[in-house]
């Protein structure tokens, strides 16, 4: 076979397997058009809420703990319900700093003490056997912790505390017609 004809098998045969590959390859070599479609997605963005609603006995939307006639030796208990009317789960907290508190000069506070507990279907006045039974923890109001801790509270659930005051047994004639008076936070921060 001559030379001319063995150029031009190997010529024909670099032009099939080209033609094989740009076949292979969509035809892309030869047309630079694609098929494309397009549509749009909505986007709608809304933060979460942390929503508190706070009552006590009255059901009246402001807690006004009252705590009247409290005697030596005597524990009185007020009852608040707190709710996450939020849309996330939030951890609730009862201050303790008495903010715009009244007390009166020359009385020993160590003698008052306060304390929180979880609602265990036990109702004011508790005596003291009561009050241990339901782990009423009392503290002076001279040592209180910066808040209470009222746990996770989901959206929608709605827990029930109480709140007890003792007045101690030797609290002499000093504490007669004392009022002490104040406002404390209740807190719901997101967890």
């Amino acid at each position: 076979m001559s030379s001319v004809a063995k150029r031009n098998i190997k010529l024909g045969t670099v032009f099939a397997v080209g033609a094989v590959g740009a076949v292979a390859l969509g035809g892309s070599i030869v047309s630079g058009a694609l098929f494309n479609d397009t549509d749009t997605a909505r986007v709608d963005i809304n933060a979460a809420t942390v929503v508190l609603s706070v009552n006590d006995n009255d059901n009246q939307g402001v807690i006004d703990l009252d705590f009247n006639n409290l005697k030596p030796g005597q524990t009185l208990s007020e009852k608040i319900t707190v709710t996450n009317d939020g849309s996330i789960v939030g951890v609730g907290t009862l201050g303790s700093n008495f903010t715009n508190a009244t007390p009166p000069a020359n009385v020993d506070y160590s003698k008052l003490s306060v304390g929180v507990r979880p609602d265990a279907g036990v109702v004011s006045p508790l005596s003291s056997t009561q009050a241990a039974a339901v782990g009423s923890t009392l503290t002076p109001v001279t040592q209180l912790p910066a808040n209470w801790d009222l746990g996770a509270i989901k959206p929608g659930q709605t827990k029930t505390f109480w709140v007890d005051v003792k007045l101690d047994s030797s609290a002499g004639n000093e504490y007669q017609g004392l009022h002490f008076g104040g406002n404390i936070p209740v807190t719901l921060t997101q967890q």
